[in-house]
C-alpha cells in the first residue's frame, strides 16, 4: 500500500487522472468516460487525455465519437509520433485482403472522418513512411480516393518506383513488386484521371516500353515461379547474386492479392491505346472498351494503315514501332503457347498436345518427275500451311503465327526500329527467350531460311531436357536438311525419330492404315508447309514421308541402284493405297529396264496389290520383266538345277509358289513389317539416299 501511495504521490495530474479512467475494467466504460469527462475540462490541451478518450471509444467499437476524438487530435496534435502510429495502422488495415472485426471497425472509422482530413492522414503518413515501397503504396491509395492529387503527385510517384527499382539491383527483372505497381496501378491512373497534365512524349514511350517488358515476362514466367504464384520465398531466383535478399524484392513483396494481374493482355493494350491518344496517333478514342478480338483487328489495321501512309515523320514511326511491339509479343506468345504449351505456362492453352510446324510435300504427276521441294530461290513469300485435322482452333493459331510474323517483319524494317527492338529484348528473362527461339525457329521454316533455322536449333540459348522438345526440334532439322537436298544428314535424324517412336510405342499401332494423309501431301504447285501434333502416330507418317521422298527423288537416276526401287516399294506399303501413283512410276521403271532385283523382297513385302502387280509383270502381258527376288537368287537356283531342257522351268514355279504363299501368309500388321524394316535395313535405306 504504501508503494502504491508513494507511486501515485509521484505522478502527475494528467498521469494520475489517466490511471482512474483507466482502472475501472471494459464492462464499465461510462466511469471511465466520466472521469475522462473532468479531465478533458481540467486539461483541455493535454493530448495523454485526448489520446487515452480515443482509445475507450475505440476499445468501446464507437466508430463516430472514435472517428470525431481522432479527427480533434489530428488538428490539434498534429506532431505527436504516438498519434502517427496510430494513423498508420488505420491505413495498413484499408489495405487488408481479407477484413478481420478489427480491420472493418477501422475502415468503416476512417470512412467517418472529413474527406479532408483523409488526404492529410494519407499524405503525412507517405511522407513518414522509411520504406519506399510501402510509401509508394499510400500514395497510390491517397491519388485513387483523391484523383484531383494525381495533378501534383502522379508524376513524383512514377519517377519515385522508376528510380528505387533502379537501385533496388533488379531492373533486368521485370517481373518486381517496384515495376507491377507502376505498370499495373499508378500508369493507368496518371494516364486516365490525370487531365490536361502534361507528361513528355519521350517518358510515355519509356512508359510504354517498360510495361512491354513487364506484361511479357509476367506471362511467360514458370508457373512454379514463387513471386508469380504468391510464394513468400526470399530473393528473387533471377536476382544478382550479390544482392541481398532485404533489397531483392519481386511480387512476394506484395500482399497476395497485389500480386496477380488480372486480365495482362487487356492491361497492355489499354496501356497502349491510353499512350497512343496522349501522343495523337491515329487510334479509336473508345478502344480500351471494346472486345478483345475487336481491339486485336483494330491494332492490325491501324498498324497496317500506318504502314501504308508513308509517312517519315517521328509520330507515325512511333507508332507502328510500338504497335508492332504490342501485336508481335501478343501473337508471338500465344503462337507458342499453342504449339509449345510446356514454354508457356501462364497463358492458357488448348491442352491438346505440342505441335510441329514442318515443310510440305508435294504430290507428283505419274509421268514427271519432279523434288517434292523447290530451291530457296524459287519459294513464293507466303507458303500455305495444312494444319492437321486433329487440331482444335487451326484458324486462331495460325493468325497469331502469320501476325507475330508480319510484325517482326516491321519490327527490322528499319535501322531505328531495329535498335528499339534489339533493345526491347535485351532485358527479357530466360523464359521468353526460349519462347521467342522457337518462334524464330518456325518463322525461319515458314520463310525457307534453312540456314537460319538450323543455327537456332543447334544453338539454343537453354538447356532442353524435355523429350518431346528434343524430338521436335531433330524433325525440323530434317526437316531443314531435307529442304537443302542433304538428304542422308534428313534421313538419319528421321530414322532416329521414327526407331525411338518405334521403342515407345512396342508394338502398338502408330495409326490406322489405309488414312488419307493430304495434311503432309498437297497437290497445289506452290510451296506449302505442315503444322501436325507431336504424336507418335502424325510424326511416324512424317517420317515415312521424308524417307519415301528422298528415294524418289533417286528415281531417275542414272547411278539408280535397284535398292532404291525395292525400299520404296517396301515403304509405300505404309498407308497404302495413298502412295499408289507413286508405286506405278515405280514399276514403270522396273518395266522400262526389264530387270529387278531385291533378294529381300519376300521378307519386307506383303501388300496383296504390290504383289499381284509383280505376278503381273512376271506374264507376257506385264513385259516377261526379269525379276530376281527370291531368298535365294534365281541364277543360283538355275545353275543349281541339273536338267537340261527347262532350266528356268522350276524356278519360275517357285516364284509362283512363293508369290501364293505371301498373299495367304500375311500374319504382321503392315505398321509391324515396315517398323522392322527401318531397323533392319536402317544401313542400307541411308546409302540408297546418299
Amino acid at each position: 500500500m504504501m508503494a502504491n501511495a508513494v507511486s501515485e504521490s509521484e505522478m502527475s495530474d494528467v498521469d494520475w487522472l489517466v490511471m482512474r479512467a483507466r482502472s475501472f475494467p471494459k464492462s464499465d466504460p461510462y466511469s471511465a468516460k466520466a472521469w475522462l469527462i473532468t479531465a478533458k475540462s481540467l486539461f483541455p490541451q493535454s493530448y495523454v487525455i485526448q489520446f487515452e478518450s480515443y482509445l475507450v471509444e475505440k476499445t468501446a467499437k464507437n466508430v463516430n465519437e472514435a472517428a470525431r476524438h481522432l479527427q480533434d487530435m489530428l488538428l490539434s496534435f498534429p506532431f505527436e509520433s504516438r498519434l502517427w502510429v496510430e494513423v498508420h495502422s488505420i491505413l495498413e488495415s484499408l489495405r487488408k485482403d481479407h477484413l478481420d472485426p478489427n480491420a472493418d471497425f477501422l475502415t468503416s472509422m476512417f470512412a467517418a472522418i472529413p474527406t479532408t482530413i483523409q488526404c492529410q492522414m494519407l499524405l503525412k503518413v507517405s511522407e513518414t513512411i522509411s520504406d519506399v515501397l510501402e510509401r509508394c503504396q499510400l500514395l497510390l491509395m491517397a491519388m485513387e480516393k483523391f484523383p484531383n492529387l494525381i495533378q501534383e503527385h502522379g508524376l513524383k510517384l512514377v519517377e519515385m518506383l522508376v528510380t528505387e527499382e533502379s537501385n533496388s539491383g533488379i531492373v533486368n527483372s521485370p517481373v518486381n513488386c517496384y515495376r507491377k505497381l507502376l505498370v499495373c496501378d499508378v500508369m493507368p491512373l496518371v494516364l486516365e484521371k490525370s487531365g490536361h497534365l502534361e507528361v513528355n512524349k519521350f517518358h510515355l514511350c519509356i512508359w510504354l516500353q517498360r510495361a512491354i517488358e513487364f506484361y511479357i515476362s509476367y506471362v511467360s514466367q514458370p508457373a512454379n515461379s514463387g513471386d508469380a504464384t504468391g510464394g513468400k520465398s526470399g530473393a528473387s531466383a533471377s536476382s544478382p547474386p550479390s544482392t541481398t535478399t532485404k533489397n531483392v524484392r519481386g511480387l512476394a513483396a506484395l500482399a497476395e492479392a497485389d500480386m496477380q494481374v488480372e486480365n495482362p493482355w487487356g492491361s497492355l493494350f489499354k496501356l497502349l491505346v491510353m499512350i497512343g491518344n496522349r501522343l495523337s496517333w491515329d487510334m479509336e478514342r473508345d478502344l480500351v472498351s471494346k472486345s478483345r478480338d475487336y481491339q486485336i483487328q483494330s491494332l492490325n489495321h491501324q498498324l497496317l494503315r500506318a504502314k501504308s501512309s508513308q509517312s517519315a515523320d517521328a509520330t507515325n514511326n512511333k507508332q507502328i514501332l510500338y504497335t508492332a511491339m504490342v501485336l508481335f509479343v501478343y501473337s508471338m506468345i500465344n503462337y507458342v503457347s499453342h504449339v509449345d504449351p510446356e514454354s508457356c505456362h501462364i497463358v492458357g492453352n488448348t491442352h491438346q498436345g505440342s505441335l510441329i510446324l514442318l515443310e510440305g510435300f508435294k504430290k507428283t504427276d505419274s509421268t514427271t518427275p519432279s523434288h517434292s521441294k523447290k530451291s530457296k530461290s524459287d519459294k513464293p513469300s507466303q507458303p500455305s500451311i495444312h494444319p492437321s485435322t486433329s487440331i482444335s482452333a487451326p484458324a486462331v493459331i495460325l493468325h497469331h503465327f502469320e501476325t507475330a510474323i508480319l510484325c517482326m517483319e516491321l519490327l527490322n524494317s528499319t535501322e531505328e526500329m531495329k535498335f528499339e527492338f534489339f533493345n526491347l529484348c535485351q532485358n527479357w528473362q530466360k523464359e521468353t527467350q526460349m519462347i521467342m527461339n522457337f518462334f524464330q525457329i518456325d518463322m525461319n521454316i515458314y520463310q525457307g531460311n534453312y540456314d537460319e533455322a538450323l543455327s537456332l536449333i543447334q544453338n539454343p540459348p537453354f538447356a532442353i531436357s524435355s523429350k518431346v522438345k528434343m524430338r521436335k526440334m531433330s524433325l525440323q532439322m530434317a526437316c531443314c536438311y531435307f529442304c537443302q537436298r542433304k538428304y542422308r544428314k534428313a534421313c538419319e535424324l528421321v530414322a532416329e525419330i521414327a526407331d525411338d517412336i518405334c521403342n515407345l510405342s512396342n508394338s502398338s499401332p502408330l495409326g490406322k492404315e489405309g488414312v488419307e494423309d493430304n495434311t503432309i501431301m498437297t497437290s497445289s504447285p506452290d510451296r506449302s508447309l505442315v503444322l501436325l501434333h507431336s504424336s507418335d502416330s502424325e510424326l511416324f507418317l512424317y517420317c515415312m514421308q521424308v524417307f519415301i521422298a528422298a528415294l524418289r527423288d533417286k528415281l531417275y537416276s542414272p547411278q539408280r541402284q535397284d535398292t532404291v526401287l525395292a525400299h520404296l516399294i517396301i515403304l509405300l506399303q505404309y498407308n497404302w493405297p495413298v502412295h499408289e501413283t507413286l508405286f506405278s512410276d515405280v514399276v514403270s521403271v522396273i518395266q522400262k529396264q526389264n530387270s529387278f532385283a531385291y533378294n529381300l523382297f519376300f521378307s519386307y513385302v506383303h501388300q496383296v496389290d504390290i504383289l499381284e502387280e509383280f505376278a503381273f509383270l512376271d506374264t507376257q502381258e506385264g513385259g516377261k520383266v526379269n525379276l530376281d527376288i527370291m531368298p535365294i537368287s534365281t541364277k543360283t537356283l538355275a545353275q543349281q538345277r541339273t536338267v537340261t531342257r527347262g532350266v528356268n522351268k522350276g524356278v519360275k514355279e517357285d516364284f509362283k509358289a512363293m508369290l501364293e504363299k505371301q498373299v495367304g501368309t500375311v500374319s504382321e500388321p503392315m505398321v509391324v513389317i515396315v517398323r522392322r524394316f527401318l531397323r533392319e535395313e536402317k544401313a542400307e535405306i541411308l546409302q540408297s539416299v546418299s
